[in-house]
């Protein structure tokens, strides 16, 4: 009685036991809606076209050798999908609570604890068709040079440590002061050069510009 036991829940123990299949990953395509795997699996089985199944608002495509579990819907080897995709070689380990968005490169973006948020990378481009706002009590740069094309506004005062160095004209609708020399070329005040101004003589003659 049990052997025909047995032999009745075999098919039914072999499909539990296939549910759930860990695999490698040797190829991947993107060039489909819903990303598709090339997989190896147990004693040298392989699969193809394996649809991969992502959270909604992220995507990547794992390195080959990554490893995938995979489901098989039904019990069934020939309706497998990915539920699950990683790469143990290039994950980053953090304290508790982190949570990574990496590369294999190693750049990535780390959110820790205190509401700190790292991010690592060789090159970092940020992009908006509209405009970018940073609201901070107080915002650093550290960097030897920076460069900033197009026009600046300032609402407040611009106060620096160092010199300031313009290879065009300094234009201002308000005053100018210095507790120190003013130097340069030539100055330009109400339209008038300091070194090219003249004064008249009481003989009605023009003295010579400054010296």
């Amino acid at each position: 009685m049990n052997r025909l036991i047995d032999k009745a829940l075999a098919p039914l123990r072999r499909r539990i036991s296939q549910m759930l299949v860990r695999a490698l990953v040797t190829s991947v395509n993107e060039g489909v809606k819903r990303q598709t795997l090339q997989v190896k699996m147990r004693a040298d089985e392989s699969a193809d076209d394996i649809e991969r199944f992502q959270n909604y608002g992220t995507s990547s495509n794992p390195p080959l050798g990554s490893e995938a579990i995979l489901a098989a819907l039904g019990g069934n080897l020939g309706q497998l999908v990915a539920i699950a995709v990683e790469n143990k070689q290039y994950r980053p380990k953090g304290e508790m609570g982190d949570v990574f968005l990496y590369h294999m490169e190693g750049h990535r973006v780390q959110l820790t604890k205190d509401g700190v948020i790292n991010i690592t990378a060789n090159k970092v481009n940020l992009t908006a068709s509209e405009s970018v706002t940073i609201v901070s009590p107080e915002t650093t740069i550290i960097s030897p040079k920076t460069k900033i094309e197009g026009e600046l506004h300032v609402t407040e005062n611009i106060k620096t440590d160092a010199n300031i160095v313009a290879t065009g004209s300094v234009t201002a609708t308000g005053a100018i002061s210095s507790s120190a020399v003013v130097s340069g070329s030539d100055l330009t005040a109400g339209g008038i050069s300091y070194l090219g101004h003249k004064h008249l003589y009481d003989t009605d003659q023009l003295t010579q510009g400054p010296q």
